[in-house]
């Protein structure tokens, strides 16, 4: 009887990817996706924040539980940072692997299995200078509407915060044929939205000579197939007037942007060690909005770096309103052991951390609801991604929510239907389709996803 398994993935987009190549690795090796309690639990970890680590840890300990007799592997950032950490506070985890060799995992798993007698194994292997991008492909059907791709991994930044330098090594990418063929695949599936996605994307193509990540764009926008495309976050420093005027001009880009500000005070992005100033990122916005109207920009908020003051915290309230972001992620300052500012004498104080963070938040309620209200009025594509009783759900081009009544008992997730914005929420927003008002019939776009 064939062995089943559980896939657990926590973090960004690059996990996600990589936590669907793992499930359909496994599957290929014979193993068989568990309903309930399984024999094998895969945690692919996040290491950005103490939460993500802590995470991992009771997912960990949670499948041991569930089943004693199970094999448990902590796979990804975490290990590949803290192995020794886990390998002490988590004896009972059969495996240890970082984040070069998981596409071994399945051959991996299966010797430990034949073994009568297992013992902890770590498989931790440091990154180098010059490290090839492991081919990690997903085979087979991807299982979403949306399918992440990975095309590039690792960053040469030296933000005195971040840990994932460690995690994944430095800059590389998958070769431009390849990413072509793998979008094509997911088209061929029926996809309509395809999300590219790096730990340091803008520096794509940096090791193949002639390619960067809006030559990559051009060519994509080339295929003729229906589809969208939409960017994962790209570091302010990595975006040119070049680049902004290839999306701007590419039909099948998305008008959304992904931006990290961090924070709105130049004192404080100089203790974090970002290259840019305030003012930098402002006229990014600014040039972003006038090439592209209507468009969406999101962002990353760090909230109580070490050292940051009542005035440093205003003054990044201020930039993220005059700017109008369309929404902001909030994180409160997480110090990560082996980074410059983990050791940095003037921590800020966690009550005085959380208010801040319900500042920004209540903020990025009043942006989100700003925008939104913009596209009232306003036909946008929605890609289905859920449809319960007799309303559908999925988002915009511009990534906001869209909620609607469904008419048509032919539509189904991953078709891509025109929908005209009635009413607005920080949520997100809520209209009909065309087969609800005066226009007639329902317009699909494209088969469905599988």
């Amino acid at each position: 009887m064939p062995y089943t398994f559980k896939v657990k993935t926590l973090g960004c987009p690059v996990n996600q990817y990589e936590g669907r190549a793992l499930e359909l690795a496994m599957k290929e090796a014979g193993f068989v996706p568990a309903d309930d309690i399984a024999d094998i639990y895969i945690i692919n970890s996040c290491v950005v924040t103490q939460s993500a680590a802590a995470e991992a840890r009771r997912l960990a300990s949670q499948a041991k539980k569930e089943n004693p007799r199970s094999l448990v592997v902590l796979a990804g950032c975490y290990p590949q940072v803290y192995w020794k950490e886990i390998k002490e506070r988590l004896p009972l985890v059969d495996i240890i692997i970082g984040t070069t060799g998981r596409s071994r995992l399945p051959d991996i798993i299966a010797r430990h299995l034949s073994e009568n007698h297992r013992e902890q194994e770590v498989i931790i292997v440091e990154h180098e200078p010059g490290e090839e991008f492991e081919d990690f492909p997903l085979t087979g059907n991807y299982g979403r509407t949306r399918p992440v791709l990975k095309i590039q991994e690792g960053c040469d930044e030296s933000c005195t915060y971040c840990i994932v330098r460690k995690a994944r090594g430095l800059p590389r990418s998958l070769a431009p044929e390849k990413v072509i063929a793998r979008v094509k695949h997911f088209l061929d599936k029926g996809c309509r939205e395809i999300v590219l996605a790096g730990t340091h994307l803008g520096t794509y193509g940096k090791d193949f000579p002639g390619w960067n990540l809006a030559r990559l764009i051009k060519e994509l926008d080339s295929l003729a197939y229906p589809f969208r495309l939409r960017l994962s976050y790209i570091e302010p420093m990595d975006i040119s007037t070049d680049f902004l005027e290839t999306i701007a001009w590419a039909q099948k880009i998305c008008p959304f942007l992904y931006l990290p500000l961090q924070s709105g005070s130049d004192r404080i992005l100089r203790r974090m060690g970002r290259r840019y100033t305030s003012a930098d990122f402002a006229r990014l916005v600014q040039q972003a909005k006038e090439l592209m109207p209507g468009l969406s920009i999101w962002s990353d908020l760090i909230v109580g770096f070490p050292g940051e003051t009542e005035e440093d915290h205003r003054q990044t309230m201020r930039l993220v309103e005059r700017l109008a972001l369309s929404h902001v992620h909030v994180f409160p300052y997480s110090p990560r052991p082996g980074t410059e500012a983990a050791s940095y004498p003037d921590q800020v104080a966690p009550d005085v951390k959380k208010r801040r963070v319900r500042e920004l938040r209540a903020l990025d309620e009043e942006l989100s609801l700003r925008f939104n209200r913009q596209l009232v009025g306003k036909e946008v594509q929605v890609l289905v991604e859920k449809i319960d009783e007799n309303h559908g759900e999925g988002f915009s081009e511009h990534y906001v929510k869209v909620r609607f009544p469904v008419l048509d008992p032919e539509l189904k997730k991953g078709f891509l239907v025109p929908v005209r914005i009635r009413s607005a929420s920080s949520w997100g927003v809520e209209g009909y389709t065309s087969l609800e008002g005066p226009a007639g019939t329902a317009t699909r776009k494209g088969p469905e996803a599988h």
